[in-house]
């Protein structure tokens, strides 16, 4: 099956915690980029948002502008297609992970095929959980009730953002939001929609559950009900996101660049474990994608992954434009 080029991660622009770039002809936005600022390197998060035939164009303008302002440009989990058009004005570019996909169409939870699935939704809808989509507007009630989950699930450890959303009341309404309900009709976990959302693929955001209340295999049973709910939608693919360093810098011939990401990467990070990552994702069977990092042939890679993990550490606000 093809898998459609659709940004998904345009939805994270609502977030308000990056600048947005846009290039222009005749007064109408053409191309955009999401992107945040780290001393004198600029990191663009994932694939530019642009209308078909502009993509070139928007590059080069970008790149252009940049070089005028003596700031270097960082490309973050970007797909095939962008990494070898920045080949050509002179970047190198490594693997930085795998982002996955599952086609929708041959995820079942019947027969045999589909027993393992089927077990993880008996075993909690037996105990009287249940699943639940709900439309914005969220009422203040609910709305306190997620927050206090997400607070739980963070523990007193600090959000991601830049590439990730973060619980924001005003960027939570923006979608659909499902919730795992016990047999009291306490809210036990919860995941947001992107806005991004379409008929041909579709993906979720935040997901929290609460640390101490929640029973074991409330996120496999969440995932599981999201993928057939989205199945019943028409939804092609859901996008299960992205597994960073999946298959990056582990073997013994790996490329240099791609063994300092890896060492980086396993060393610098204090939350959100990548071990595991990839297995847990690889049991919905998945088609997996690689994305890249792209950055510039004269610059110092250390430096630009150093970078790279600043901006998608950096304490979550917004930004005053």
């Amino acid at each position: 099956a093809t898998i459609p080029n659709i940004n998904l991660d345009a939805a994270l622009a609502y977030l308000e915690d990056k600048y947005l770039y846009w290039y222009q002809e005749d007064g109408q936005d053409k191309v955009v980029f999401q992107f945040a600022i780290e001393n004198n390197k600029c990191v663009v998060m994932s694939d530019p948002l642009a209308q078909s035939g502009y993509l070139e164009k928007g590059l080069s303008q970008f790149l252009a502008d940049a070089e005028d302002t003596n700031i270097s440009v960082i490309f973050y989990e970007i797909n095939q297609e962008t990494t070898l058009l920045l080949h050509e004005y002179g970047y190198d570019f490594m693997k930085f992970g795998e982002t996955a996909q599952v086609l929708l169409d041959r995820f079942t939870t019947e027969g045999k095929k589909g027993k393992k699935f089927r077990t993880v939704v008996n075993r909690l809808e037996n105990k009287g959980y249940q699943f639940q989509v709900l439309q914005p507007p969220f009422d203040k009630k609910l709305l306190n009730t997620l927050k206090e989950i997400s607070d739980n699930w963070l523990d007193g450890r600090q959000e991601k953002g830049f590439s990730l959303g973060f619980f924001d009341e005003k960027y939570i309404q923006l979608a659909p939001i499902a919730l795992v309900r016990d047999k009291e009709d306490k809210v036990q976990a919860f995941v947001t929609f992107l806005a991004s959302n379409g008929p041909e693929e579709a993906s979720i955001d935040l997901m929290r559950y609460h640390l101490r209340t929640a029973p074991n295999g409330i996120m496999d049973y969440l995932f599981v009900k999201l993928l057939l709910h989205f199945k019943e939608e028409g939804v092609s693919f859901f996008d299960l996101g992205m597994a960073p360093l999946s298959n990056v810098g582990t073997e013994k011939h790996s490329f240099l660049q791609e063994k300092v990401a890896y060492l980086i990467y396993a060393f610098t990070n204090r939350f959100y474990s990548f071990s595991g990552l990839r297995q847990y994702k690889q049991k919905f069977n998945p088609i997996w994608r690689p994305r890249y990092v792209a950055y510039p042939r004269d610059t110092w890679l250390i430096l630009d992954m150093l970078a790279i993990y600043r901006v998608d550490n950096r304490k979550v606000k917004r930004l005053s434009y």
